[in-house]
């Protein structure tokens, strides 16, 4: 069974109900979350700047090639994916990822714990 690490922004809240959702949908605990706040190294700006999605053999994916591979994996999301695998062939999947990822709103007072529930 496939086992993926999905790193997310977790001071964007669109980010955090986005999570909470797989989580809900993960019946096989498949995904495992990461927060990209908390990983200090030189890949973290990119991290933040879309959602990543990594194989256990090390491959990441971005933005929305990473939603396809969630489609992919996960059952209750698979009918999903001929629709994500053509928008990413025609050439809108990643303008409309991209747009909505440059225009989510996060908290800037944020200093220590910034979860919402």
């Amino acid at each position: 069974m496939r086992t993926l690490t999905v790193y997310f922004d977790g001071w964007c809240p669109l980010c955090q109900k986005s999570k909470r959702f797989l989580e809900q949908l993960d019946r096989f605990e498949q995904l495992t979350f990461i927060d990209a706040r908390q990983v200090r190294t030189f890949e973290q700006p990119a991290l933040l700047e879309r959602m990543h999605v990594e194989t256990e053999q090390g491959v990441r994916y971005a933005g929305i090639h990473g939603i396809r591979l969630l489609t992919k994996t996960l059952p209750f999301l698979r009918p999903a994916y001929p629709f994500v695998s053509l928008s990413i062939r025609l050439g809108i999947g990643a303008a409309i990822y991209d747009r909505v990822a440059k225009n989510r709103v996060i908290p800037v007072s944020c200093t220590t714990d910034c979860r919402i529930n």
